[in-house]
């Protein structure tokens, strides 16, 4: 386990864990927090014992957005240090359209503004059934700028638009109806139970399948149908030429489980 100075990094398992660790200030994302955040992610992506990730919070909260006391300085900052105060959460959105590892968001309690955004940019979100949802930035004279970039990808346009001009949040079983949400948990024992569920299902399956098809689904669905098409067909090489579909279908035939390249099996 590392401490670093507002969030926790382990590993259990297959599972890397990066947990927000301000419960006192509702988990805030501040300029340090989200570099540590970056800092935590190119951990787990590096290491190869990790196949999967998940991203909660401590306390009550998810985590609640960013830091007003100090983003009230910025009319202090000159328009370069503006620029560069969410330089971070950037570069975070950035690694997640290429991240060759699923991510997980373990949503403990209120997500908003960055918040909500740090659980958009991940692949799968289960959130506990007292959670909310919401981009208030609107509320305090801003607009929720960089997320908009992961949340227009998981939410219908006008919902989510609703929620930018309104600031109004929603609760865990909306975010499912509308499929932002993946799962609804009762209580923090079940959420973790379905996150586990989730890292051993993740550990089961093709490293390759999921390193190149993550970011083929990335490549794939934000081009025009015709231009997605074709690039399928190249996109699909690696995968008839790679080892693991040539073992996966061994095992399948042979009714045993896969050794993939990377890892031994799995025991789930």
């Amino acid at each position: 386990m590392t401490i670093h100075r507002n969030i926790i990094v382990d590993r259990q398992g297959t599972l890397g864990r990066i947990i927000l660790n301000r419960p006192e200030a509702r988990n805030p994302m501040d300029k340090v927090t989200s570099g540590e955040i970056l800092a935590g992610l190119k951990h787990h992506f590096a290491d190869p014992e990790v196949r999967s990730v998940v991203i909660s919070g401590e306390g009550d909260a998810f985590c609640a957005g960013g830091d007003l006391k100090q983003m009230a300085a910025f009319q202090e900052m000159s328009p370069v240090e503006a620029w560069h105060w969410p330089a971070a959460i950037v570069e975070m959105h950035q690694l997640m359209l290429k991240a060759d590892k699923p991510v997980i968001a373990a949503v403990n309690g209120p997500a908003s503004a960055g918040g909500m955004g740090l659980a958009g940019m991940c692949d799968v979100i289960v959130a506990l059934r007292g959670a909310t949802f919401a981009v208030p930035e609107a509320k305090v004279g801003l607009f929720p700028m960089i997320i908009v970039a992961h949340l227009a990808r998981a939410i219908p346009r006008k919902i989510l638009l609703d929620m930018m001009l309104t600031g109004d949040p929603i609760d865990a079983d909306e975010a499912w109806r509308i499929g932002f949400v993946n799962r609804v948990a009762v209580d923090r024992e079940e959420m973790w139970a379905e996150v586990e569920r989730y890292a051993k299902r993740f550990a089961a399956v093709a490293p390759t399948a999921i390193a190149l098809g993550r970011r083929a689904f990335t490549l794939l669905s934000d081009m025009p149908a015709h231009q997605a098409l074709d690039a399928a067909q190249f996109l699909n090489l690696p995968f008839f030429f790679g080892d693991d579909m040539k073992e996966g279908a061994n095992a399948f035939l042979e009714r045993r489980r896969p050794e993939w390249s990377q890892y031994p099996p799995t025991d789930d």
